[in-house]
């Protein structure tokens, strides 16, 4: 085996179950493999402001593939080296749109979270648990009175609607649809993401995999959920977590422990690390 880049997801895979903490055995496992030279990446559908820090617990990442597969940030130079959001009056319809459903959401761009005053107020429940709360509030998340003016032209990478209630999704997307190209997606049980058409994790990564000079058969991903299942087939050495869904299971290679188990530490020490 001769991997040489290591992509894994967030919440249900590399973090353990408050959303939060990265396991020891996953931080020393991925230090090692990285001190020998490997490249780290991380994909989530978070955007960059949320997971700073969980990368510093790592002790740093390579790159960052950001809100589904919306943009990659190189994280050792700053710099965004692909963005895929939604084209501005897109956005800004969809924006709209979704005002006049009264449900709380908030808007990605450019790895920042902007949300409007009242879903500020009204987040309860939708952060997961006090500690990825805690994380969410003093990222610098930003309250705007306009989302559609403060984005401006900025690249809209993804909307979260933070839950949703299941008799309404099916309504909710084909609202999406009707105003544009959109892919719709659920990490979480409750919630709908929705990006611009075509975007997916699985092309980011394969768009950072080629700027690399890699192919599938030297890139190894983690992941557990809806999000993730075409990183997980695109990848040569795919992993689904104990906890995963049964597509993630079905879309990846192998098998690993559980997030709570540090089963990313456990598949890189056993495959890379040679333990």
């Amino acid at each position: 085996m001769s991997i040489k880049l290591i992509v894994t997801d967030m919440d249900g895979t590399l973090l353990d179950e408050d959303h939060a903490t990265v396991p020891a055995r996953n931080i020393a496992a991925l230090r090692k493999a990285r001190e020998a030279g490997i490249k780290l990446a991380v994909a989530s559908g978070r955007t960059w402001c949320i997971l700073r820090d969980a990368v510093g617990q790592m002790g740093g990442v390579d790159y960052a593939i950001l809100a589904n597969g919306a943009s990659i940030l190189d994280c050792t130079t700053g710099e965004f080296i692909y963005e895929n959001g939604f084209p501005p009056a897109q956005a800004a319809a969809l924006i709209r749109a979704l005002e006049g459903e009264n449900l709380p959401f908030e808007v990605y761009c450019r790895g920042q979270n902007y949300l409007r005053p009242e879903d500020a107020d009204r987040l309860g429940e939708a952060l997961l648990t006090p500690q990825f709360a805690e994380v969410y509030l003093k990222q610098g998340v930003k309250v705007v009175p306009d989302l559609v003016e403060a984005l401006g032209n900025c690249p809209m990478e993804k909307i979260n609607l933070f839950y949703a209630p299941e008799e309404r999704k099916e309504a909710l997307e084909q609202m999406a649809m009707a105003i544009g190209p959109v892919e719709v997606s659920r990490a979480l049980e409750k919630n709908m993401e929705f990006n611009f058409g075509g975007v997916s994790k699985g092309k980011a990564l394969a768009t950072l995999a080629a700027r690399l000079g890699l192919g599938p058969d030297e890139v190894m991903a983690f992941g557990d959920a809806g999000n993730d299942l075409t990183m997980l087939r695109w990848a040569g050495w795919s992993f689904a977590m104990a906890n995963a869904t049964e597509e993630a299971k079905a879309a990846a290679k192998h098998q690993t422990a559980s997030n709570h188990e540090a089963g990313v530490g456990q598949a890189v020490e056993r495959f890379i690390l040679g333990k």
